[in-house]
This record gives C-alpha cells, sequence and structure tokens, in this order.
C-alpha cells in the first residue's frame, strides 16, 4: 500500500498562541469597498483570517486557527461540529469578489486558494485545526500596505450579529477621516452584493441601514447618522455622518427616519419641559435596540411595533435572543425564524430562565445574609471570649504573690501525680513550667476557683488560703467550664492538654 508524502507545512502562523484581544485586522480600502456576500459565519472566520496578517509581511503565511476557537467563534453546534467546519470551510472556497481597479479594470479572485482540516498530532497540530490560505492575488490589498488602508481592533466587530452591518463598519472606517461620505444607491446596492435584493428601499432601509445604525452604535466604536436624497419620491443617494463612539454611550439618532418608530411616550402633544432622565434614554435605547434585532430576525416593522406597544422592550429583547438559540438547535434549525420569535415574544418563552435567575439571585442573597449573620454571630463570640479573657487576667494580676504561689503549687502536685494527663506529666517533669501548654492548663485550673471566689458572699481577700483550702476543680467541673472554654480556645494549638480532655466547641 502506498502511502502518500505530503511536504511539510512552512511554520504556520497559529491564532491559539495569540492575544485575541490585541488582534487588528488591516485591509486596503479597495477590499473595504469591494463587492461581495458571503453568511455571517463565513466573514467571522475571514476576519479571523485576516487579524492574522500583518500589513508588513512579505508573503502570505499558512495561517491556523483551530477548530475549538471557530467553534466558540461561530457559535456552532457541538455535535455537528465536523460538519458544520467542513460545510464553512467549502462554501469560503466558493466566494469570488469582485475589486475595482485602475482605468475601468476589476479583479474577480477568491477569498481563500486553500483550506485543509488538520488532526490533533497530525503535521505537529497540537489540537485539530484548520489551515487556511489567502489567494495569491490579494497580496496588494493586505501586505506591505504604505497608504491608503484602514485598521481596526477585531473585537470592535466579532459581536455583531448582521453581515450588512460588518460590511457597513468596514466601508465607514475607511472613510473616517471624512467624517461624512456619500453613495449613490446604485452604487452602495452593489457593493453589498444586494442588486436584487430589497427591492423595496423601505425594506433596503430598515434590514440593512437601521440594523447596521443600531448594532453599530451599541457595540462598536463607531457610530453614523444618514441623509437619504430624493429625486421625487424614489432615493437615489444616501449620505452617512460618521463620528467616534462609546459603545456604553447612546446614539443620537437612531432610526429618525421613521417616525413611526419613536417609542411611546406619556404625551406626544405636551413639549418636554425637562431634558429626558437617564430611565427614559435607556428605554429609548432598548426599545430601538429590540425593533433592530426583531427586524433582524426577519419580523416585519408594523409587527415590532404592535409587540413592542404591548410588551417591554427589554422582556422582548430577552425572548429575541432565546428564539435565535432555539433556532440553531437540531430540533428547530428548520422552523422559521421570524415566527418562532414572534411566538417567543408572545408566550414569553423566556419566563422560564428569567425564573432560573431570580431564583438563583435570591439563593445567592441568602447565602450572603447567612454569611453575614454568621459573621456577625462569631464576631459576638469573639468579643465575649476576650472580655473573659480580660476578665481572667485581670483576677490573676490581683492576686497576692503568695495566693498565686500556692496556687502553682498546688497544681504543679496534681501535674506530677499524672492528674492533667500523663503525657503532660512526663513533659512537666522534663521541663517544668517550660512545657508547652502548662500555663494555658494552669489558666483552666484556676479559672473555676477564682469563680468561685469572687461569687462566694463569705470571701475574705485577706485570707492567704481560701483558694488553697477551697474544693479542688474536677475533671467534670473543668469540662463544663465557660472559662475553660476560652483559656483552650486560645491555646488550642498546644498537644498536651489532659487525656480526654475537650470542650464543648470540640477543640
Amino acid at each position: 500500500m502506498l502511502e502518500l508524502s505530503l511536504p511539510p507545512l512552512s511554520t504556520p502562523i497559529i491564532l491559539s498562541k495569540i492575544d485575541r484581544s490585541k488582534l487588528i485586522v488591516t485591509q486596503a480600502n479597495k477590499l473595504a469597498e469591494a463587492s461581495y456576500t458571503m453568511t455571517l459565519e463565513e466573514k467571522r472566520v475571514v476576519l479571523l483570517l485576516l487579524s492574522l496578517v500583518r500589513r508588513d509581511d512579505k508573503d502570505f503565511k499558512t495561517y491556523r486557527i483551530p477548530i475549538t476557537d471557530i467553534r466558540d467563534y461561530l457559535g456552532l453546534r457541538t455535535n455537528k461540529l465536523y460538519d458544520d467546519i467542513k460545510r464553512v470551510a467549502e462554501s469560503l472556497l466558493s466566494r469570488v469578489l469582485h475589486i475595482p481597479e485602475d482605468v475601468g479594470g476589476w479583479l474577480k479572485v477568491g477569498w481563500v486558494s486553500s483550506a485543509r482540516y488538520v488532526p490533533k498530532g497530525y503535521r505537529g497540530a497540537e489540537m485539530a485545526c484548520l489551515d487556511l490560505s489567502f489567494s495569491p492575488e490579494m497580496k496588494p490589498y493586505l501586505l506591505e500596505l504604505k497608504a491608503h488602508f484602514s485598521s481596526y481592533m477585531l473585537q470592535n466587530v466579532a459581536g455583531l450579529r448582521s453581515f450588512y452591518s460588518i460590511r457597513l463598519y468596514e466601508i465607514l472606517k475607511s472613510r473616517h477621516r471624512l467624517k461624512s461620505v456619500s453613495f449613490n444607491m446604485p452604487v452602495l446596492r452593489k457593493i453589498l452584493k444586494v442588486e436584487t435584493k430589497y427591492q423595496n428601499h423601505k425594506d433596503f432601509r430598515i434590514r440593512v441601514i437601521l440594523v447596521a445604525q443600531a448594532e453599530l452604535a451599541r457595540k462598536t466604536d463607531l457610530a453614523f447618522d444618514f441623509q437619504e436624497q430624493r429625486r421625487g419620491r424614489k432615493v437615489v443617494g444616501i449620505t452617512f455622518d460618521i463620528r467616534d463612539n462609546s459603545p456604553e454611550t447612546p446614539p443620537r439618532s437612531i432610526i429618525a427616519q421613521t417616525e413611526a418608530t419613536k417609542p411611546p411616550t406619556a404625551n406626544d402633544n405636551q413639549p418636554a419641559l425637562l431634558p429626558p432622565s437617564q430611565a427614559d434614554i435607556e428605554h429609548e435605547r432598548l426599545y430601538r435596540e429590540a425593533l433592530a434585532e426583531g427586524i433582524q430576525n426577519g419580523i416585519r416593522e408594523s409587527v415590532m411595533l404592535e409587540l413592542l406597544a404591548k410588551h417591554n422592550p427589554r422582556f422582548v429583547i430577552e425572548n429575541i435572543e432565546l428564539s435565535r438559540k432555539r433556532h440553531m438547535t437540531a430540533k428547530a434549525k428548520e422552523a422559521n425564524l421570524a415566527g418562532l420569535t414572534i411566538s417567543a415574544i408572545t408566550k414569553d418563552y423566556a419566563a422560564e430562565e428569567r425564573a432560573k435567575r431570580q431564583e438563583a439571585q435570591a439563593r445567592k442573597i441568602a447565602k450572603e445574609e447567612t454569611k453575614a449573620t454568621l459573621e456577625f454571630e462569631d464576631a459576638a463570640k469573639e468579643e465575649e471570649r476576650n472580655s473573659r479573657r480580660r476578665d481572667l487576667n485581670a483576677k490573676l494580676v490581683a492576686l497576692p504573690k503568695t495566693e498565686l504561689m500556692a496556687l502553682r503549687k498546688a497544681f504543679a502536685a496534681e501535674v506530677r501525680k499524672g492528674k492533667q494527663g500523663t503525657i503532660l506529666a512526663a513533659s512537666f517533669k522534663e521541663k517544668g513550667w517550660n512545657a508547652p501548654g502548662m500555663d494555658a492548663l494552669f489558666r483552666v485550673f484556676v479559672a473555676p476557683l477564682l469563680t468561685d471566689r469572687e461569687d462566694s458572699p463569705t470571701n475574705q481577700p485577706d485570707s492567704d488560703k481560701s483558694l488553697i483550702n477551697a474544693p479542688r476543680p474536677t475533671r467534670r467541673s473543668l469540662k463544663s467550664s465557660e472559662n475553660m472554654e476560652i483559656i483552650a480556645h486560645d491555646y488550642s494549638r498546644f498537644s498536651y492538654f489532659p487525656s480526654g480532655h475537650k470542650t464543648s466547641r470540640g477543640t
């Protein structure tokens, strides 16, 4: 049996070994305004590939993308991952873009020249990967760029859910310095490859321009407003006013051309006496986001307006996102996304997940409250122990020297006799009062005597023998002594406690 001998690959550029938060897409402006179409999945793979190219490179390399990265980036189903990767790769190989060149020329070229699936362990691959290579004809538009190019962070467009949103971002980014750019409608439609799609301009405006406007303002560093140029009733051109944007900042004007899409207010006939509150701004942002997301799912604008008149925008967005997740499952992949979304909103498919989130939040709060209560109780117990410890120390300091010496002799006699444990007796015989734990056990021994003396009405402080003659604390009385518990808590690190000696805390 003959074995196929494959030539070794040049050292590939491996995505998994690169900080993905710093990936930058750089391309010639002509490439940004080239005419082509593809699916959102394919466009995202191309963006990953573009981000691995450096504009000062002399030649293309083999670009290796781990399958797990493609899965996570595209949100592919794991049970059919291999089939999904194969489908995306095959489709990408068939995609052709049209690039206008000087003096009326043009170039038609495929994005990639080859795609190879590399199993784990094969040809040096540390994990299953997809090796992709650009077509050589793409070099002038990606390599050794000195002028007329644009760059942006990959993460700026990674979260966009519309192919047209990404394309408009690239087009406007290439003209960003101009702050304003105008297109004839036939030219813009050709660039976006929608010459025969959305022929009704209202559909084009809603499904392409307005969706992109909402997404870019909400998720990227660039936003835009637009004005339509008309000849009679026909829209013949469009002007984009480009501005820098912070994704957290609501756009100044989204869907400004369609008065019907304005979110309802308390009284539209009354002039505003006060500037809008932050809550009003947030409500308007969510309203417009919900409208754009619903339109992107294929729902007509009029239907979305009716749904938003009945439901809170945040509620609508939750169910739109859930409908997309369900549409990606194997059972629902053939379902109509628009119909599924409408059902999700009207029947509140997200109620179960919302209840789970609320239950989890309630458990978290209860856990935090329990923790705070236990910490408070522990602090109170610790303060009580400290108070008793201070009282006991004060009593020991106040004892006359003769009484203190007598108590120490009595305690030493019990230790020698083994009444405090044979291990302690042996240790005391060897080291005397320097034996580990000796001072702690002496305090345990004397604490009940001091307490009994203080509580006794016949206590005579001038009697040197009042403590010596008092009944000795038995091991049982030591076990029940609160003072012993405090002392044992302080000296629990010592190993020479009386044999079988345990406190109520288990120390």
